[in-house]
């Protein structure tokens, strides 16, 4: 085993514990006390986390879409709330009555607040399941058999991370920038779990990149909630204008970080 394989050597164990917690956080949305959207916020994060940590130790892809398919199940309420906040951050004036913005305000709060009934028994039961398959595999595995299967894949994961950054400056469209944020986070969060003594050149850039689109993600959801229910720019014009302008400098903002700094730190490290 290489000195950089030995980073690797708790990976099979850490993905196993984060496996355990994962299902500790499912099985508590059935007792959440009133606290549904933010210990789905912490489930989803948990999985995408091992979401990385999976692809970094090289476990089959249904395995990982396994765990994004736990995140999505769990995404209407998170989503629900985060557009709520997104609204109120803009600052958009909602006080005439009888105004498109006022009806808008409205139904989004509406729907926050339908969004903390706890999820169905069902989708908690196959979650379970999932995880269960998942730490069974990984179980069956030597520790010597993951961390080396880890050395390869995490140098596969910053390549396409890499791949997707220099994508997004060619064609600037909102695809490539989801991409870049999937493998923004996929890099961050399997890294941390699969080799959290070794140092991350490029670390703070990939978090601040995480930061800009995740709020650039914050922003499209709630664009598209306003396109379904109606609130297109024709009739919602003044909440339309501050969010295409908040767009704009979020985008312009996560160009830069990826062209002056993300790019040229893990150009440094190659």
């Amino acid at each position: 085993m290489s000195d950089h394989t030995s980073h690797f050597s708790g990976v099979r164990g850490s993905i196993i514990a984060a496996c355990s917690e994962m299902e500790r956080l499912l099985k508590g949305l059935t007792d959440s006390k009133g606290r549904v959207a933010d210990e789905i916020h912490q489930t989803r994060k948990a999985g995408k986390r091992l979401r990385g940590g999976l692809v970094i130790a090289g476990e089959p892809k249904p395995c990982v879409r396994w765990i994004g398919v736990v995140g999505r199940m769990l995404g209407g309420s998170r989503d629900a709330a985060v557009r709520v906040k997104t609204w109120n951050s803009l600052g958009i004036d909602a006080s005439p009555v009888g105004s498109s913005e006022a009806a808008a305000a409205a139904l989004l709060e509406l729907e926050a607040d339908a969004s903390t009934r706890k999820p169905p028994q069902a989708v908690i039961d196959w979650s379970l399941a999932a995880l269960c398959q998942v730490r069974g595999r990984l179980e069956s595995q030597t520790d010597e058999e993951v961390a080396e299967a880890a050395e390869d894949g995490a140098r596969k994961l910053e390549k396409q991370l890499r791949k997707r950054l220099k994508r997004a400056l060619q064609r600037v469209i909102n695809e490539d920038f989801h991409d870049c944020r999937k493998a923004v986070k996929a890099w961050l969060g399997g890294m941390a779990l699969a080799a959290p003594d070794l140092p991350l050149v490029g670390k703070e850039e990939a978090e601040r990149l995480a930061n800009s689109l995740g709020e650039e993600n914050d922003l499209e959801v709630l664009a598209a909630w306003l396109e379904a229910r109606g609130f297109t720019p024709t009739i919602c014009p003044c909440a339309w204008k501050v969010l295409r302008k908040r767009q704009e400098k979020v985008r312009r903002k996560s160009i830069s970080v990826i062209r002056k700094e993300l790019l040229p730190a893990l150009k440094r490290k190659g």
